[in-house]
């Protein structure tokens, strides 16, 4: 048992064997010293030595949040900012000092007996604030005695003076500034998981390494799930409850099911990252290779067990595509695992290969499209030869090129002897997999070959049954008196040779021979228009290239290209939120260039594809009113809009405003930032991969969402690698390629010319199965009721 002394040194010092907490304590440190530095020359108690500076209330905020992390980010954050003028001798005295003003509260607060209030560290009840004075005082006071003796020691200025000089100063901060920081921050640091108590449990914990196999695990499997249950802290419902799942080496398993399942959760546990990292109620076991994972450091399971997130980009964290791919062989912690040099070299050239980025090692990650970052990730990961691959959605950034060759890519590694589990909601990628397993509610409702759930005659009704969107091309025969329905085009045809089975066009709507939209771009205002656009973010490479494109008023309009072609470049410029280099962008008339970022938020709105790069209110309410707000709308009007905003995107009820966005769910979230935009009510509306990490349902939503916006007069303009969607809902498409426009016109015309292989395979884009199915009979359907309706028996 060790003394409170020892617990606490323990505790400071464990600080830098946690990854987390080392970066708390660098975010601590250059905030305090960002902060600081301004206020070197500001009101002066002490000439050189003392100022009124309101960053002194950040130790006593961050020392209640973090902890032990914030001791360290205070110290070295005040030894930063004596850079900026007032380095000398007694810094020294003010790291330590600041150390103690970033500890002291921390060790405080619950440990005062009768004076301590028994919540949690924010000024709410007046015990609590009786409690907080308190400890900002002695932290204060402990600050200020140790740097008012050190720098008296030193003979500089006496130890009375600025003693009370210092305490003073943090005290009258720390009340004033602290509790509103504290009330802010605290709720949302609890949520995210990053307090000290969050993080404490895995520091310093000895991880040993397996030396036999274990007996209790199975025989046969490669990866044995059993009774799995964990519920992440601070909540209360199971992410997983009783799982038991069974995977042998070399097979495939698509995990599939509605957001909130549970499939990324399981995915973190393969990984070690449940419970080492991500703390909660941990039950159960998993054993990969027949060894309990328990017994693994995360270092060591990373190298058996790869995981790519489903939010890749937070896995990068270095400047070059070759430092990002080199830091997994680098950090090994044991010297007999690190390759050579060489052989570094050789594996590193073979990963970014694989993936299709050679030639862009020296590119920073931030420059490449998000297709490319998701398949820099990928080497990340390949590039350790793991013995089993567990991807979160790996497709959902790719262009359909990207697809074939990831999917080429894990058939290599699969005939190689790894084990792949993936988490993927489409079915035209999951029917690829050996194995799908259907997760609902933390557990395991169905589990079968793709066969079984996606040919089965019943296949469409028992997929939706379960949540899942059912196969295009098996639910164009559902209904047929058919003993297996088709999964593939290939047996899709076999299967209409078969049964005597025909696609005519003589039942399809009128609307099919018409190869043009009603409203043609003559009778519509040009909203955008592009005039010989060039953009460069690197000097002498150019992402978008002599661009002219005219978006008219009231258009569905679909932006498509490979990774890396230019259309998040494109759709900045119309937003505004860049302006070309040469040429010119335009916005009803007028150039970007002369329109200010409130004028064109009225204009022009742009939904992000990750919603929670755009939210950041405390609630619904205050995250759709912030922008109408800042606009200059009067009250009235601003609730007006908010609630015209959340009804039109399907969030009307009243309970909702009150709600922390982040408490939704994905497609929720992406419907909350879809009013934030729509309550400036812009005549264009900009989506960028609206449907990326939604399920089938809650796709479904959103794309029924943005085509009743594009009913009700709203222009729409959809970033998107999701053939299908385009097929079901844009009426024109911008095809680009090398940062130029390669194809424009009504979908179904593009769809045909990509029927033709040499121009599917120069664009990098494929349409969907039932599209290539119908071209058999000469035909360009889109949906699978055109497929339906125009099925016949010879």
């Amino acid at each position: 048992m060790r003394s409170a002394i020892g617990d606490a040194v323990h505790d400071l010092f464990g600080v830098w064997r946690e990854t987390r907490l080392i970066v708390l304590v660098a975010q601590t440190a250059a905030i305090y010293a960002a902060v600081l530095i301004p206020f070197k020359v500001g009101i002066p108690l002490i000439p050189g030595f003392a100022e009124l500076r309101p960053a002194n209330a950040l130790p006593i905020v961050a020392s209640l949040l973090f902890g032990p992390a914030a001791a360290w980010g205070a110290g070295f954050g005040n030894l930063i900012g004596d850079c900026f003028g007032t380095l000398s001798p007694a810094s020294a005295f003010g790291f330590v000092g600041n150390f103690f003003y970033g500890y002291v509260p921390y060790l405080l607060w619950g440990s005062l007996g009768p004076l301590s209030s028994g919540h949690a560290p924010e000024p709410r009840s007046w015990r609590q604030i009786v409690e907080f004075v308190l400890v900002c005082a002695i932290a204060s006071l402990a600050c200020a005695v140790v740097i008012g003796w050190g720098v008296d020691w030193l003979g500089l200025v006496p130890f009375k003076i600025l003693t009370t000089a210092i305490f003073f100063n943090n005290l009258v901060m720390a009340l004033l500034l602290a509790p509103p920081l504290l009330l802010f921050l605290g709720p949302r640091v609890r949520r995210w998981g990053l307090r000290y108590q969050d993080i404490k449990g895995s520091i310093g914990q000895p991880e040993t390494l397996p030396q036999d196999a274990d007996p209790s695990a199975s025989p046969t499997a490669f990866v044995d799930v059993r009774a799995l249950s964990f519920t992440y802290q601070g909540t209360t419902t199971p992410a997983l409850q009783h799982l038991s799942l069974q995977v042998t080496r070399g097979e495939s398993v698509a995990l599939m099911g509605k957001t909130g399942a549970g499939k990324s959760t399981l995915c973190y546990a393969l990984n070690g990252l449940i419970p080492k990292k991500l703390p909660g109620r941990f039950e159960g076991q998993i054993f990969v290779d027949h060894a309990d994972t328990a017994t693994r450091p995360v270092w060591r399971q990373a190298g058996i067990v790869g995981l790519v997130f489903q939010d890749f980009e937070t896995q990068l964290i270095s400047t070059t595509l070759l430092m990002e791919v080199t830091f997994p062989l680098e950090h090994v912690t044991e010297k007999g695992d690190r390759p050579s040099r060489v052989e570094m070299r050789q594996q590193i050239a073979r990963a970014l290969d694989q993936v299709g980025l050679s030639g862009l090692e020296h590119r920073d990650p931030l420059t490449l499209s998000g297709g490319q970052r998701q398949r820099l990730v990928l080497a990340t990961v390949l590039v350790r030869q793991p013995e089993v691959l567990v991807l979160d959605e790996p497709f959902t950034d790719l262009d359909p090129r990207g697809r074939q060759e990831l999917t080429a890519r894990l058939r290599e590694r699969k005939r190689a002897g790894a084990t792949l589990i993936i988490a993927e909601h489409d079915p035209e990628e999951a029917v690829m997999a050996d194995t799908i397993c259907v997760l609902d509610e933390g557990t395991v409702t169905w589990r079968g070959t793709p066969g079984d759930l996606f040919g089965n005659p019943d296949g469409p009704d028992l997929a939706r049954r379960l949540g899942i969107v059912p196969l295009p091309l098996a639910a164009c025969f559902e209904g047929r008196d058919l003993s297996r329905l088709p999964v593939t085009v290939e047996e899709a045809w076999d299967c209409c040779d078969h049964h005597g089975l025909t696609l005519t066009p003589k039942a399809l709507p009128a609307s099919f021979h018409e190869h043009t939209d009603r409203r043609t771009a003559g009778d519509r205002n040009a909203l955008i228009e592009v005039r010989q656009a060039s953009f460069e973010y690197v000097a002498g490479q150019p992402a978008l290239r002599d661009v002219t494109l005219t978006i008219h008023e009231g258009e569905f309009v679909a932006l498509l290209g490979q990774n890396g072609s230019g259309k998040t470049t494109l759709a900045s410029l119309m937003k505004g939120l860049r302006v070309p280099t040469q040429g010119s962008v335009t916005v009803q008339g007028t150039d970007t260039r002369q329109l200010s970022a409130g004028r064109l938020a009225t204009m022009v709105g742009y939904v992000f594809q990750n919603p929670d790069h755009q939210i950041f209110a405390e609630t619904v309410e205050a995250e759709v009113s912030f922008g109408v707000k800042n606009l200059g709308y009067p009250p009235k009007a601003c609730e007006d809009r908010v609630t015209t905003a959340l009804q039109a995107v399907g969030l009307g009820a009243p309970e909702i405003l009150r709600m922390d966005p982040f408490s939704l769910t994905k497609g929720d979230r992406q419907r909350v930032a879809v009013a934030s935009i729509l309550a400036a009510r812009p005549g264009i509306v900009i989506f960028d991969e609206p449907s990326t990490g939604l399920d089938g349902q809650e796709t479904l939503r959103m794309m029924n969402m943005i085509r009743q916006l594009n009913e009700q007069g709203h222009t729409i303009v959809m970033i998107t690698h999701t053939m299908s969607l385009v097929s079901h809902y844009a009426r024109r498409c911008v095809l680009m390629r090398n940062g130029r426009i390669e194809a424009d016109g009504v979908t179904r015309d593009i769809f045909a010319r990509l029927l033709d292989p040499p121009f599917a395979t120069a664009t990098g884009l494929q349409p969907p199965p039932l599209t290539r199915f119908a071209a058999r009979w000469g035909l360009t359907l889109l949906t699978v009721e055109e497929v339906r309706q125009a099925m016949r028996t010879r």
